[in-house]
């Protein structure tokens, strides 16, 4: 309910003369309005006290609803001011009826000098454009009791805001906590290994053979990335991921175990000299590279045609087991097609590039707090989960710049999240940018949050059966159940 109170200058003008005389004021006081079921009650004290009114004239007051736009006007049971003369006549019957205020909630001759008031009531049925944001009431003043723009004024009109839209309650949904984004960062190193040996060397060793390792180069190259995936300081290294490659001489069980020994070896010092838990340096093999093998052959410059075609025609053929790709291998080795070929290139230049390490470094933000992760989603947002996001939307006060603007980028990183999708909707919403508001909630689900939002929605746009609907489906939250007791 409403209580709104307004002072008018009563100026009495003639449409013959020039001659304007101020007549004193009248005052509107406790203009109040509110809905019950379908009706709008309207009230108010028409305060005469300090208008001075000539026997001769008259004045209508009249309530009016209008849209806003001039398109849509009720005017409301009008309340007829007299001066002496003219309340006589009016008793007598002899006043002249204008034929524009039929409709007469009370006549009144005015008392000069004497404090007087008008109590008004009236009501009128409650129609659909009444329920919009420009429908406004205000009090008109007819002079002349003709209607004519020249013998009326009109009190600033107020608002009726019948829509309960705005009072109703939304819900927003604290998102899971789930596991953080994680950034990959991929590599290849080429780490030497003793013949049929596993143990990892890190620094340069001989061979029992002679032959000279010295890992520290492919080492480094692996220590680099790592420290290029940690050039963020609020990252971290969630994990470590080796695998190795082994070359396809050899019985392929041996080469299995070969790869997967030596993976783990790179993996266990990996793990110790970053300090991570087993669990956060992980390995795995790949026992023959044929994958690389095959991307050699289709590429090099070295083959015929005809060559080409048969290595990849033998690379492609099916295995099902160990024995599979150990025919394959020996019929490199003895095939007239591939012997000499293999003996000259395969062997010597194309087998050793396939003993290689794959890498994968995953960085993921430190655990902070939200004050610090308000600093991280100006920078980074991609590093955090939804939660994290809300979080920092918490901090603001909701509908505050800054809180739009967090739930706005959780929509941006999170754009199929449904609780991303409904919280943003509610801000649209709160708002008044319904478009967005009924795009977010079409992939909003059907929590009973989303259903209460499109009810909320339903109401702004008038559709009050829908809204009715969605506050049913949504009947286990308080909120829902409130908001169809404000729209009852």
């Amino acid at each position: 309910m409403k209580r709104f109170s307004y002072l008018l200058i009563i100026v009495w003008m003639s449409l013959t003369a020039s001659a304007v005389s101020n007549q004193g004021s009248m005052r509107v006081d406790n203009l109040k309005f509110h809905r019950l079921d379908g009706t709008l009650l309207v009230s108010a004290d028409f305060v005469l006290d300090s208008l001075d009114l000539p026997s001769n004239r008259q004045f209508y007051l009249t309530p009016v609803v209008t849209d806003g736009a001039g398109a849509a006007v009720v005017e409301l049971p009008s309340v007829l001011v007299n001066g002496r003369n003219m309340h006589y006549a009016w008793l007598r019957g002899t006043l002249a009826d204008s034929g524009n205020h039929t409709d007469l909630y009370k006549e009144v001759r005015r008392l000069n000098g004497t404090p007087q008031s008008v109590a008004y009531s009236a009501s009128t049925p409650i129609l659909p454009w009444m329920m919009d944001d420009a429908a406004s009431i205000a009090v008109m003043v007819d002079t002349c009791g003709c209607g004519n723009a020249y013998g009326r004024a009109m009190l600033p009109p107020l608002p009726l805001n019948l829509n309960p839209a705005p009072r109703m309650r939304l819900t927003y949904i604290t998102p899971e906590v789930t596991e953080l984004p994680v950034t990959i960062h991929e590599g290849k190193a080429r780490v030497q290994f003793e013949v049929d040996r596993t143990e990892l060397h890190a620094v340069p060793y001989r061979c029992r053979n002679g032959q000279q390792i010295d890992n520290r180069a492919q080492l480094k190259v692996i220590d680099d990335s790592v420290t290029y995936a940690l050039s963020d300081p609020n990252v971290e290294i969630a994990a470590i991921n080796v695998c190795g490659y082994a070359s396809p001489e050899s019985p392929y069980l041996h080469n299995e175990y070969l790869a997967t020994n030596r993976s783990r070896a790179l993996a266990e010092y990996l793990g110790e000299k970053y300090s991570l838990p087993a669990d956060r340096c992980t390995y795995s093999s790949v026992p023959e590279n044929w994958g690389e093998f095959r991307e050699i052959v289709e590429k090099s410059p070295e083959l015929t045609p005809a060559q080409r075609a048969d290595l990849l025609e033998l690379i492609d053929r099916p295995t099902y087991g160990a024995s599979d790709f150990d025919a394959k291998e020996r019929e490199l080795k003895t095939s007239p097609k591939f012997a000499s070929l293999y003996r000259s290139t395969i062997l010597p230049k194309w087998f050793p590039l396939l003993r290689a390490t794959k890498f994968a470094i995953s960085t993921r933000l430190r655990p902070m707090s939200d004050e610090k992760l308000a600093e991280v989603i100006r920078t980074t947002p991609e590093l955090m989960t939804l939660n994290q996001m809300f979080r920092v939307a918490r901090l603001y006060p909701e509908g505050s710049p800054e809180f739009d603007n967090v739930i706005a980028t959780a929509l941006k990183f999170y754009p199929a999240d449904p609780v991303a999708n409904l919280n943003a909707a509610i801000a649209a919403i709160h708002s008044g940018d319904l478009d967005r508001a009924a795009l977010c909630l079409s992939r909003s689900g059907n929590s009973p949050e989303a259903e209460n939002a499109r009810g909320v929605l339903a109401v702004h746009e008038r559709d009050f059966d829908a809204a009715r609907r969605h506050f049913d489906a949504a009947a286990s939250l308080p909120e829902a159940q409130k908001n169809k007791a404000l729209l009852d």
